[in-house]
């Protein structure tokens, strides 16, 4: 009777430890849902700011994050093609040939008020930083009548490739004003 209690007791303890470990991984996939999601959320605020200005304008917007960063964001586009920045798009962060924004790129290499580190707070005073990036082409360069936006963004500091912190970028990308 002895022998088949400890029995017992060491089969469940082997059980409940496989439960711990799924109960970790959920954990930490909650907590990466919650970045991604996030990530999104900070993507479609700078593609909602950029498309509410009519498409002929080049006036920069300003954002401020949760540490107070006030970040300008250009909304200057150029000719579908190569842009200021010599690569393929408009002007902002380098597009790769399907039209997502090039995580390759060095953030320091991104033209000035298309990029920003921006700060998001958290519950119990948790901050997180997302890398956010943007490009605008100008599809009617004749009067500027319309524009394409693609916005990326990512929790900052994920890597680019593998590993388990690996967090694929958001990409968004949306028409603006009358064509």
């Amino acid at each position: 009777m002895l022998l088949e209690l400890l029995i017992a007791i060491v089969v469940l303890a082997i059980g409940m430890g496989g439960v711990l470990v799924l109960l970790v991984s959920a954990m930490y996939t909650n907590n990466r849902s919650g970045s991604d999601t996030s990530s999104t959320m900070a993507a479609e605020h700078i593609i909602e700011q950029i498309s509410a200005q009519p498409a002929n304008s080049i006036a920069a917007l300003s954002l401020t994050d949760c540490a107070g960063n006030a970040w300008t964001i250009n909304t200057a586009g150029a000719a579908n093609g190569l842009g200021n920045s010599g690569h393929y798009g408009g002007d902002g962060a380098n597009l790769k040939s399907d039209g997502t924004v090039d995580w390759m790129q060095n953030y320091d290499g991104v033209p000035d008020g298309y990029a920003m580190r921006y700060v998001a707070c958290g519950t119990g005073g948790r901050q997180t930083i997302y890398d956010v990036r943007w490009n605008v082409v100008s599809l009617n360069a004749a009067n500027n009548s319309s524009r394409m936006i693609f916005v990326s963004a990512r929790p900052s500091g994920s890597p680019t490739v593998g590993g388990l912190r690996f967090v694929i970028p958001v990409n968004l990308r949306t028409i603006g004003g009358m064509p």
